[in-house]
């Protein structure tokens, strides 16, 4: 590697979105380099480790976008720090959002000269374009304008096509609901009319069912409804937990989860921090209550 101009470009990539590779694309170009590296913390610094993607499964995500760029690639650190992660390479790429953290002093103890220290510290610094930041000190890299609006929580919301190519969810994944959490999660009521609300969410999943091309289970506390016996109805698949008590709608989850011959197919949607956890451990995906509902707002 010597003699190589390399550069760095610091973050979770959760998951890798078009505008990730524009920005990666730019840089090498901005910059003359030879190779670039994405590196992502094993521990980010100020980021929700429970709410992301397992570190694997990212990682898998990035060696696709290496496959068919051989200047692209990964390194995992335990550093979190910017200037610690820049360390050793010629430039360091960043958004203008992260370029404002670096440059505010609220992040050094309120220290001004701690700043400059770190600063000083960074090679050459590119930075990608982000509406309402202003770029001061640092390399300003071109990108077309809507980039800027691009974002991972965006893509994780349900816009699949911000997501780079090779890194998009197959067209047909299996859905498997937490459905109290899910209803639980909008106070409207609900809890005077459990049947109802369990009702109203089986339907606008069928809908959603219908629209898209995901295969959908949703798994319910409490006694079977009458109307709406364990089994598939209009292509969505209702169960219920198999005993009474706490946990046993999740204890059902995770037995499908584990049933599955494809776990990395599953995503189990639930905004319960145990259940995430278990069923990550057995090789799912997890989304939160609030992406669901999204994904049915605009399905209407």
């Amino acid at each position: 590697m010597s003699g190589l101009i390399r550069g760095v470009y610091p973050g979770s990539f959760d998951p890798p979105t078009i505008a990730h590779v524009a920005i990666a694309e730019a840089a090498v170009r901005a910059g003359a380099l030879d190779r670039l590296d994405l590196a992502i913390s094993r521990v980010a610094l100020g980021k929700d480790s429970t709410a992301q993607q397992p570190l694997p499964c990212r990682v898998a995500m990035i060696e696709a976008l290496t496959s068919s760029r051989p200047w692209l690639g990964i390194v995992v650190t335990d550093a979190q720090l910017i200037t610690d992660i820049a360390a050793g390479y010629d430039l360091v790429v960043m958004g203008a959002d992260k370029w404002a953290q670096v440059r505010d002093p609220a992040w050094y103890n309120g220290s001004a000269a701690a700043r400059d220290a770190a600063i000083a510290r960074l090679s050459r610094v590119l930075v990608a374009p982000r509406p309402g930041f202003e770029v001061v000190g640092a390399d300003v890299l071109d990108l077309p304008t809507h980039l800027g609006r691009v974002s991972s929580s965006a893509a994780r919301a349900g816009n699949h096509d911000l997501i780079a190519p090779e890194c998009r969810p197959p067209a047909s994944r299996r859905l498997i609901i937490d459905g109290n959490n899910v209803i639980g999660s909008t106070p409207d009521g609900w809890w005077r009319d459990r049947a109802g609300a369990a009702r109203r969410l089986i339907t606008a999943l069928q809908d959603l069912a219908q629209q898209g091309g995901d295969r959908i289970c949703v798994v319910l506390d409490g006694r079977p409804l009458p109307d709406l016996p364990e089994g598939v109805h209009r292509a969505v698949l209702v169960a219920y937990a198999t005993r009474p008590g706490r946990d046993a709608a999740d204890d059902r989850i995770v037995r499908e989860v584990t049933r599955d011959r494809d776990p990395a197919s599953l995503v189990v949607v639930t905004s319960d921090r145990a259940l995430a956890e278990r069923v990550r451990t057995l090789g799912a995906a997890v989304e939160g209550s609030a992406w669901l509902l999204d994904r049915i707002g605009r399905s209407r």
